[in-house]
């Protein structure tokens, strides 16, 4: 039977704790590896238009690639907002809707990101441990985002991830055999949405162990 050990611990100066590795069991295992590609420099601009907190237009560089309708994210230093979709005039990006943070003031520098699709399913239900993950050996400051979703594109849940080695990098783990909420009940997990902020190939993780 295949398992996953989860192990704390904490360092301070002349004190050092470690709980006792919690071992979880389970049945089936969901893994998937997605690769991120690298944000083009022409995605970068900075919101010339704000309007509400969910709506503006952000005007980027020749080359961007961004089309209308496209589902994008837009990060800044601070926030990211997900799910919006675009209308492109040329270099002159029109953002709606989404989910996150509120937009940033007028004139915020700003990266806007065509969202990855990532082939994942699973019944939350049947969960025991997960935990979600980003790698960018190259770019440690690099942000991502990853919104879990059900057949009818719903959120069932999104999470913000930073390197894993940066501060919280690993942070995003669920053992729910060992009583953590599992905030991945309900309607069943049929795919994933997906983003980051690097130049850099970053690379996204999903890894998990259910029981039938």
């Amino acid at each position: 039977m295949p398992r996953a050990q989860d192990t704390r611990s904490f360092s301070f100066p002349g004190y050092s704790f470690q709980d006792a590795a919690s071992v979880v069991e389970f049945t089936g295992i969901v893994a998937v590896e997605k690769e991120l590609p690298a944000v083009a420099a022409a995605k970068t601009g900075s919101l010339t238009t704000r309007t509400d907190d969910n709506t503006g237009v952000a005007t980027l560089s020749t080359g961007h690639g961004i089309l209308t309708n496209d589902v994008v994210d837009v990060y800044w230093n601070g926030g990211v907002r997900f799910g919006m979709v675009a209308t492109v005039s040329v270099n002159a990006v029109s953002l709606d809707g989404g989910a996150g943070d509120n937009l940033p003031a007028q004139d915020t520098a700003c990266t806007v990101v065509k969202q990855t699709e990532i082939e994942v399913n699973f019944d939350g239900d049947t969960l025991e441990i997960i935990g979600l993950f980003y790698r960018n050996t190259a770019d440690t400051g690099a942000k991502a985002h990853l919104d879990l979703q059900d057949a009818g594109n719903a959120s069932i849940e999104e999470v913000d991830l930073v390197h894993e080695k940066a501060n919280g990098g690993c942070s995003k783990i669920w053992n729910i055999e060992g009583g953590d909420t599992n905030v991945f009940s309900g309607n069943r997990i049929t795919h994933g949405a997906a983003s980051h902020d690097s130049a850099s190939t970053g690379t996204l993780f999903i890894l998990a162990g259910i029981s039938s």
